[in-house]
């Protein structure tokens, strides 16, 4: 019998009135020496090797494991702790139903929450596990969940940002220092991503030849995306490269009164760009993912939905989670490359253990407000006689969500204009006609869900449909939106507490790169709707401010609606038989004044009770 059992029985046989002493185990006296001399060293020696590989198998859990184990400064949680705040109900678990769920301690064996409560109780039922004291004033949450963002572009997006340009003067400044610091090999084109119109004097979109004011950039291929990745603007060098140009249906290749292509491709027409720029290895992949991941985990998130992994790739992110290169969850979208459907060309990977999942599908319903390309009813207020536009034909959306449905994926669509919202709510509710089936949990979402009548959101909520939001695109679009859309149209645009006081659910998101990945920006824009400096269009109180989200509401939104979101049963939450994953927290994201939200700071990120990034502090 090892030492370690023989203690654990010593110690119940303490504990228990009704137990029998346990008796040390006694060696025998070895017998008498026989045969060869050497023999008794050889099996020593045998024995001392085993026992070695024994108590090496103990106490490193990924010994057995073809995965790696990820660690922080070589140090590791042990298999089972009890971790509590001696400040008091500092650890917000979240139970499923409702509420923020507040409690002083949380029993953790192997990687899965197994009990909670006072610090009293825990030490009477579970005095001899090791006990981990948060540091005073800190709180735990569950690990936070974007629930729509886009990993790889993400990383992608770092080497050249354009975020907060003012001009054009500006845009081109960035590029040039980038190309002066980054000389392009052979093939490879300049990208880079954030620029924004609308934060312009003349808020009009650029033209290829605005490349050629500057000597460095000429002749050079450049192709630079919108902050909503709606848009793309390139240089003479790359219209060229496509020799002649088409329009295309449910996109816009921008022209000038000549009708020549001033270098601008709104949405479906982008295709044509993607078709010829240089591809993406596996080993750019990585870089990328790993520079998302370090980001990502330092702002408290533990696991983000990928809302457009594409069918190319998929291969990859199997191969990471092989690898054990995966510390955080990743939920994907599956994104068909030349058709519309493609889920009979990929098998869904569902494993609960498995930190890339595989299960649902993402579809484009419209553009995006910003550059008008959102699909609306009725003209823009801004722009008389457009309307946006679909990017695929209305007589498509019936039949194509009700496939995938039927094969078991969970439908995810793209939609920002109410036009969109309402035909894709119309093919969801003939998917849904007659009796499911037992074995689909549809769990519909509308990503974005930004723009939309009282009635379909009356509608949406009434058939289960979540609404999967980025609170910050709220305070982003907050300066022109009203322009686009008027006074009436506006009350239903990002109205998430409408959402909800109709019985709808919500899961939040950032959509990063297009917004900060950091999801406390988020968490601020929903419960306050002001610009990060306090400011609105309304003032101090908020844009639309009955709109808001209670605190409890955001953390919800944040961590178990993410889950449910995902149809995951085991995250989300720090309940018995959800598996901790969770965030330390500096400060306490629930009573610390509105203007002090963005200064709180993840101290610590934990994922299948592994410590993953930062410390216990």
């Amino acid at each position: 019998m090892s030492e370690p059992s023989l203690r654990r029985r010593m110690a119940q046989a303490k504990t228990s009135s009704n137990s029998v002493p346990v008796t040390p185990y006694q060696r025998h006296p070895p017998p008498p020496r026989r045969g060869h001399p050497t023999r008794s060293l050889h099996i020593s020696l045998s024995l001392l090797i085993l026992g070695f590989f024994v108590i090496y198998a103990q106490k490193n859990t990924s010994f057995f494991k073809t995965k790696a184990v990820y660690e922080v400064d070589g140090k590791q949680l042990p298999e089972q702790f009890v971790i509590c705040s001696k400040d008091g109900q500092m650890i917000y678990t979240v139970p499923e139903d409702e509420g923020v769920g507040e409690t002083q301690c949380v029993v953790v064996i192997q990687g899965k929450v197994v009990d909670t409560g006072s610090l009293g109780k825990i030490r009477r039922k579970w005095n001899a596990m090791k006990m981990i004291n948060l540091p005073s004033g800190y709180t735990l949450t569950p690990g936070f969940i974007d629930s729509h963002g886009h990993p790889l572009i993400y990383g992608h997006a770092q080497q050249l940002q354009l975020h907060g340009c003012k001009s054009i003067a500006e845009v081109i400044e960035r590029v040039e220092a980038f190309v002066k610091s980054n000389p392009l090999t052979p093939g490879a084109w300049v990208e880079g991503l954030g620029w924004d119109q609308n934060m312009w004097t003349e808020k009009e979109f650029p033209i290829a030849d605005d490349f050629n004011t500057s000597p460095i950039l000429r002749d050079l291929p450049i192709s630079l995306s919108r902050v909503d990745f709606h848009v793309e603007w390139v240089s003479p060098a790359i219209l060229e490269m496509l020799g002649d140009i088409p329009d295309v249906n449910g996109g816009q290749v921008v022209r000038d009164k000549d009708g020549n292509p001033t270098g601008i491709f709104v949405d479906n027409a982008i295709n044509m760009l993607t078709a010829i720029r240089p591809p993406w290895t596996d080993e750019d992949r990585e870089r990328y993912l790993n520079i998302m991941l370090q980001d990502a985990m330092s702002k408290g998130l533990t696991g983000v939905h990928d809302a457009q992994g594409f069918l190319k790739e998929v291969p990859f992110w199997e191969r990471m989670e092989k690898e054990g290169k995966l510390p955080i969850r990743f939920y994907q979208m599956l994104k068909c490359e030349e058709e519309d459907f493609c889920g009979d060309k990929v098998t869904q990977v569902t494993h609960p253990d498995s930190h890339f999942t595989l299960r649902a599908v993402k579809l484009f319903g419209d553009g995006a407000l910003g550059s008008r390309g959102a699909a609306l009813t009725e003209d823009y207020t801004d722009k008389p006689g457009w309307k946006g536009f679909m990017l695929k034909k209305e007589e498509i959306w019936g039949p194509l969500i009700k496939q995938w449905y039927d094969a078991g994926w969970q439908v995810n669509v793209h939609t920002i204009g109410d036009r969109a919202a309402h035909v894709v709510l119309d093919a969801i509710e003939a998917a849904l006609e007659g009796e499911p089936s037992p074995e689909i949990q549809p769990r519909f979402r509308l990503e974005h869900a930004q723009i939309m009548s009282m009635e379909d959101i009356e509608r949406a909520a009434r058939l289960g449909v979540i609404a999967s939001v980025q609170p910050t695109h709220a305070t982003s679009d907050m300066w022109y939106a009203e322009d686009r859309l008027g006074p009436e149209r506006i009350k239903g645009a990002y109205a998430w507490r409408s959402y909800l006081n109709h019985g709808g659910r919500i899961t939040l998101g950032s959509d990063f790169p297009v917004e900060s990945i950091d999801p406390l920006k988020g968490f601020y824009a929903a419960v306050t709707r002001l610009s990060e400096d306090g400011k609105s269009p309304h003032g101090k109180g908020g844009w639309y401010a009955t709109e808001k989200l209670t605190r409890e509401e955001a953390l919800r939104g944040m961590t178990i609606d993410g889950a449910y979101a995902s149809l995951s049963h085991t995250t989300g939450s720090l309940t018995p038989g959800r598996k901790f994953d969770a965030v330390i927290w500096d400060d306490d994201l629930m009573n610390v004044p509105d203007n002090e939200i963005l200064e709180v700071k993840a101290n610590g990120v934990i994922v299948d009770g592994k410590l993953v990034w930062g410390s216990l502090g």
